[in-house]
């Protein structure tokens, strides 16, 4: 069985630098994987129950990429002093990420130093800062999982010439997004009997994943 991997990273960014993690096992493919978190006031962080499962089982294929936004565990913060609630939350009354956007799209740059190129995977408000950082050429497929429809602008998620999967929870009470999946005119999967966070179905959604990958 190959042994897994786990190096800590620091990734700069345009204030500083961005906390990642690589997964790696010693059998590995020349394609990585790179997870973009949840909202970080939605427990998005590296160590997520749903992106820990995926980097675990996509882990033993692929070199797996996990990183904290800004402010968040490691990463720099242009305030040090402020919280991480308020700065996050200051954010979302803007309704302008493109800071968040800026430093992954960084990160994406920078990853090269790692594979050539990657399938990009988003979890929630991952989903919606991936569609704006997939490159063509670098980035294989986009993978959206509940993305937030309702709260965010997913346009550039349908107009995009890449392949993309997007999986949704049936009982996604955060989300309610079965009226507006065929909008994407993607290709489109729900798990039954789950919500938005996966809990106790975290495997299932990851095996979804990489059957989506391979």
């Amino acid at each position: 069985m190959e042994q897994n991997h786990d190096t800590e990273l620091f990734i700069p960014c345009a204030i500083g630098r961005l906390e990642a993690r690589l997964l790696y096992s010693s059998a590995q493919s020349s394609c990585g994987i790179i997870l973009c978190p949840p909202h970080p006031l939605l427990a998005g962080n590296i160590d997520n129950n749903v992106v820990q499962t995926l980097a675990q089982t996509l882990c033993p294929f692929f070199p797996v990429l996990l990183f904290n936004y800004r402010a968040v565990g490691k990463s720099s913060t242009p305030e040090p002093d402020l919280p991480l609630f308020e700065f996050w939350d200051r954010l979302d009354q803007r309704n302008d990420f493109s800071e968040i956007i800026d430093d992954t799209a960084r990160l994406l740059s920078w990853s090269k130093k790692l594979f050539s190129s990657h399938h990009l995977i988003g979890y929630s408000f991952g989903a919606f800062i991936g569609q704006h950082v997939a490159q063509e050429g670098q980035t294989l497929s986009l993978t959206a999982i509940t993305p937030p429809l309702h709260d965010h602008d997913f346009s550039p998620l349908k107009q995009t010439p890449l392949p993309v999967n997007v999986i949704l929870a049936a009982d996604d009470d955060l989300t309610p997004t079965d009226e507006l999946a065929d909008t994407l005119s993607k290709t489109v999967i729900t798990l039954p009997d789950t919500d938005h966070f996966f809990r106790s179905r975290e495997q299932e959604l990851a095996e979804t994943v990489y059957k989506t990958l391979c």
